[in-house]
């Protein structure tokens, strides 16, 4: 799950980490102390929950980070020390209302909650599904069984097909969370594969495997994932 905390002050922010360290959530963490911030956050990869502060220096409240999301919205918990702006946040139709210090058992309750409805309203995407990739100044919708490589560049993540290549805005765990698990495989932290577009697998001396897609350079696995490659392929 990818988590955008907005809070302009350290502690609170480490506080939330915390919390989430607590319930397993470790990686897919990013941090912005303002509106400001949070925003080109926001563009750089679309976070699939904000935990927000409403009070923050200067007068600055997180209501107004609202007005400014994407149309469509993103799930948003208020993160604060204060109950009285309880009423107003789930009126502007927030998921949640928490109070410092956080409990992590309730934000674990909150988050799953979240995930299991974004689940519901966006079904993992097939091989024959469509995904929307960014060209230039254009859009095309491809082909999930057309995708062979998925590859990680930055906050970027890199689509390679037959017939081009394409970049999504996002990390190469939050664009295979929108993926049906089965179709692709992750030999790498860098990388996944499609199933399907696997042309040869080897072993070199030490056993490890070696895959290769298409053109792209081969790949040799760990040792661990070696032994999760074969289960997954039952070799």
């Amino acid at each position: 799950m990818n988590i955008l905390i907005v809070d302009d002050e350290p502690p609170s922010r480490r506080g939330l980490r915390q919390a989430l360290k607590e319930i397993g959530i470790k990686e897919g963490i990013r941090e912005a102390s303002s509106i400001d911030q949070a925003l080109k956050e926001i563009k750089i990869e679309r976070p699939d929950v904000i935990l927000l502060d409403i009070e923050m220096r200067g007068g600055v409240m997180g209501f107004d980070l609202l007005e400014k999301l994407p149309a469509d919205g993103i799930p948003v918990i208020f993160v604060t020390a204060y109950q009285q702006h309880a009423v107003r946040a789930f009126s502007v139709k927030a998921h949640d209302y928490l109070l410092k210090p956080v409990d992590p058992k309730r934000l674990k309750e909150t988050l799953a909650v979240i995930q299991e409805k974004t689940l519901k309203e966006n079904p993992p995407l097939g091989y024959e599904d469509k995904i929307l990739l960014p060209d230039g100044s254009k859009y095309h919708y491809v082909r999930v069984g057309d995708i062979q490589i998925l590859e990680s560049n930055d906050s970027y993540t890199k689509v390679i097909r037959k017939d081009g290549n394409n970049m999504i805005n996002g990390s190469l765990k939050s664009v295979l969370a929108r993926l049906d698990p089965n179709l692709f495989f992750s030999p790498t932290r860098k990388n996944a594969v499609n199933l399907r577009e696997i042309t040869d697998v080897s072993e070199n001396a030490a056993g490890n495997i070696i895959i290769e897609v298409g053109n792209y350079p081969p790949i040799q696995l760990t040792r661990r994932r070696s032994v999760f490659f074969r289960k997954k392929r039952g070799i």
